[in-house]
């Protein structure tokens, strides 16, 4: 079955969620298209996001930090598709939050106001750029990108004032060193999921092949 750029989008933010059954859907469909630098780049950074938004518990860090990815920054882009979600679930003064710049794009500038203390009170319908922070999201790997050419995993960068995002990356090189000496060859993004599925989500019943 053909899947357009909407439904990849929507897929990917499903199982950015934390819906395993999208994330390994996913793999499945860019796995086809391992063998260009760009998509198994993607690949690696999907990975390592899901490992932060759903496998590792970064609650603690994210309270130490205070939310600092919600009140500095560039502006968070808010879909066609994320917008959707939004209005059904909020009032229209929430709506009026969002800075609407052309058809299917909004704005959502920092300061986050849906930010309660270290919070963020719509936290399970995010847009997609927020559940992307910071391995999956454009803006602050723009280097790492530029620079992949293929060839081992990416070492992505991690904002110095984000103690969650430095502990997954440690938790990630801990699980990539591992799969080195057992494997003796940098794992596929397939097997580094596995993996860190194996040793942070013993009870899915969906299995990645």
């Amino acid at each position: 079955m053909k899947i357009n750029a909407d439904q990849i989008n929507l897929i990917t933010k499903r199982g950015l969620r934390g819906d395993l059954k999208s994330f390994e859907r996913l793999l499945d469909f860019l796995e086809k298209y391992e063998g260009i630098s760009i998509i198994k780049y993607g690949m690696y950074s999907l990975i390592f996001q899901i490992a932060m938004n759903k496998f590792i518990d970064t609650s603690k860090d994210c309270e130490e930090c205070g939310g600092k990815c919600c009140q500095i920054g560039y502006p968070v882009p808010v879909y066609g598709f994320d917008y959707e979600e939004l209005r059904n679930r909020l009032n229209t003064d929430d709506l009026k939050k969002l800075e609407k710049i052309e058809n299917n794009l909004f704005l959502l500038r920092r300061p986050c106001q849906f930010q309660k203390g270290w919070l963020c009170s719509i936290h399970k319908i995010k847009p997609y750029a927020c559940l992307s922070y910071p391995f999956a999201t454009e803006d602050e790997q723009k280097e790492v990108i530029n620079s992949y050419d293929g060839k081992g995993v990416p070492d992505f960068k991690v904002p110095e004032y984000c103690p969650a995002g430095k502990r997954v990356k440690d938790i990630m090189n801990k699980i990539i060193n591992d799969l080195i000496n057992k494997l003796r060859r940098v794992p596929t993004p397939r097997e580094l999921y596995n993996e860190l599925k194996s040793r942070y989500y013993r009870n899915e019943e969906t299995t990645s092949k």
